[in-house]
């Protein structure tokens, strides 16, 4: 009993001397915890302040992929990410540095200082691609790696009727003469092409026209020969083709031609050149190390390079300072100007990335002999870019899948600002 009694009276001292200093005490720390100095890293401050609850309403969870581990590598909990960080991790200036069209599916792209866009991707990207003339299934350099030696060319002529030509040309020892069809035919030249509404990519059912020469021979005819198989060119058809949904974007609602899945493939100069780095250091491993690669060509690669078009981007982007920092973007906005409020942008600025990318042995294929490599860059890739993908993760991944909320044009050099952020696991 006597000592209740004193504990009652001490937390009656507690009540009333010293309640006041508690307060002040939690007070000064809450004060503490919030303030940031004048002095410290302006960008840092910006960047977090401009994406503060734009988070998918909370701060990304712990955990996940490397750069997801709070500012400079720390590890990340819920406290950090709510009171200090509020983004993944600082960016530099990023800026568009190349833009990348393949109107011609697996067909050498064009690099290109500005094109048009709408939320199908940019404009003639894999408008057309090659199909099989028995099964209908696509044809890509995965299977005839040569493909990748055909080269599109866009004419534009704003004085005809189909706005200018897509001029194909081939390898001068193949043999085969250069032809071209109409960019954009009129109704009156699709009432006289075939239509197929069954061409197959990935268990899908596309529909296409059958592209014909305005005179003979058939690009049809000149690609069969040039790929010893018969085949036909097509353009895409009318019928929509839904994008499959993502484990982000399960309801999903865009649509795409003939690229793989969605409008747009988003990569940084940052990524290549740690993929680049990676696969010097493998170059340089010996059979009993661990790291080495069975089937590389060592002595190629250890002072080698690879393209940035083997991954047939559309976008790339520099300035990130990140290696693979688009794994961790949810939204950003691309305009002409410098961006200073990304919650402002008008919707058609905004390009969504939907899931990172999950390659396959398509970037084996060098795009300047046509040859497919026995390990570079898929079994580099293998060692230390999979399980990044939750619902691929047998698959590396590199670059992200997106599509653009409008119309409009996109430009070499145009600003480039984080909108919002994805969460620890990333896109």
């Amino acid at each position: 009993m006597t000592s209740r009694l004193a504990f009652l009276d001490s937390a009656r001292y507690l009540d009333s001397s010293l309640w006041p200093a508690v307060l002040l005490v939690v007070s000064l720390l809450y004060v503490a915890w919030h303030w940031q100095p004048p002095w410290g890293d302006a960008k840092q401050r910006h960047v977090s302040t401009s994406l503060t609850g734009r988070i998918n309403g909370k701060p990304p969870a712990s955990g996940g992929s490397d750069t997801a581990n709070g500012r400079n590598g720390q590890e990340a909990n819920g406290d950090i990410w709510e009171h200090e960080v509020e983004v993944p991790f600082g960016v530099g200036e990023i800026r568009v540095s190349r833009i990348f069209v393949h109107p011609i599916k697996s067909c050498r792209g064009i690099s290109v200082p500005e094109v048009r866009y709408t939320s199908e991707g940019l404009e003639n990207d894999r408008k057309w691609c090659i199909i099989d003339a028995q099964t209908h299934a696509v044809v890509t350099a995965r299977e005839a790696s040569k493909m990748v030696l055909v080269t599109p060319r866009i004419e534009l002529d704003p004085s005809s009727p189909y706005s200018g030509e897509l001029v194909v040309t081939f390898p001068e020892d193949s043999g085969c003469e250069a032809f071209a069809v109409p960019l954009n035919p009129t109704s009156d030249v699709l009432s006289t092409w075939d239509i197929i509404p069954d061409c197959s990519m990935w268990g899908q059912l596309i529909d296409g026209y059958v592209c014909a020469h305005l005179s003979s021979p058939s690009p049809s005819s000149i690609l069969t020969n040039y790929l010893g198989r018969p085949v036909h060119l097509v353009m895409k058809g009318p019928r929509p083709r839904d994008c499959p949904p993502t484990t982000a974007f399960p309801d999903l609602k865009a649509t795409a031609v003939f690229q793989d899945g969605y409008p747009l493939l988003v990569v940084s100069e940052e990524s290549l050149q740690c993929v680049r780095e990676k696969v010097r250091e493998a170059a340089r491993k010996e059979k009993s190390e661990d790291g080495w690669i069975g089937g590389m060509d060592s002595e190629r690669w250890r002072d080698g390079e690879i393209e940035m078009e083997r991954f047939r981007p559309n976008i790339v982007l520099s300035g990130s300072g990140v290696p693979f920092a688009e794994d961790m973007w949810r939204e950003i906005v691309v305009s002409p100007a410098p961006i200073t409020d990304p919650s402002t942008a008008r919707p058609s600025q905004i390009i969504t990335l939907v899931s990172k990318c999950t390659r396959c042995l398509l970037p084996n294929v060098d795009t300047r002999a046509g040859v497919r490599d026995a390990a570079v860059p898929y079994k580099v890739l293998m060692k230390f870019r999979r399980g990044k993908d939750p619902a691929r993760m047998g698959k590396a991944c590199f670059g992200c899948n997106g599509l653009y909320s409008g119309e409009g044009v996109v430009r070499v050099g145009d600003w480039v600002a984080v909108r919002a952020w994805a969460g620890a696991g990333g896109v």
